[in-house]
């Protein structure tokens, strides 16, 4: 297969492609996604482009307060962030948008910020229900179960007899000839 029918089947898959959400533009910076109100805040070089937008938009990103999109090497590549006031780690909170796009974003791309002005609040502890590992709730309850000796953990067990004196043992080695025959 060659480059040209490598690009026309990606066309072809992103034509296919349904989107996650119904996205509308009620006015030049004003959407409407899935019922929720977003207000473009920044738009660098024209960056938005709803075509793409609506293809990239996960409805994951209902959960965060500004969606960064920047564009590189032709594609749309989407980043949520929080407001500063949030609880969250640094690297996803507003302030932290011009780090994300003078590190990771390509020099002298164009950028768009969306705001929205209904997050969906994620429920406080909630983990996502791919995760294999189990909850905080569950080892708690795990933990709870154990047998409890009703001893500190640095003494010795029961049975074993401490030793007195120095525990380690010199190593001998002895060196040999090797033989010619």
């Amino acid at each position: 297969m060659d480059h040209s029918q490598i690009e026309a089947l990606i066309a072809e898959r992103k034509a296919e492609r349904t989107a996650y959400a119904e996205i509308q533009r009620v006015d030049a910076d004003t959407l409407n996604i899935n019922g929720h109100v977003y207000v473009i805040d920044t738009n660098v070089q024209d960056a938005f482009d709803l075509g793409e937008f609506s293809n990239q938009f996960n409805p994951v990103f209902t959960h965060y307060d500004y969606i960064v999109g920047d564009w590189g090497y032709g594609q749309l590549r989407l980043k949520g962030f929080y407001r500063d006031d949030r609880n969250v780690a640094e690297e996803l909170r507003y302030r932290s948008i011009q780090d994300y796009l003078l590190e990771t974003a390509n020099l002298g791309a164009s950028y768009f910020i969306v705001k929205n002005l209904e997050p969906v609040a994620r429920p406080v502890g909630a983990k996502a229900s791919f995760t294999a590992s189990a909850t905080r709730a569950d080892k708690k309850k795990n933990h709870a179960k154990r047998k409890r000796t009703g001893r500190p953990r640095h003494q010795t067990r029961p049975g074993k007899a401490a030793k007195s004196g120095p525990t380690k043992r010199k190593r001998q080695f002895t060196i040999r000839q090797k033989s010619e025959d």
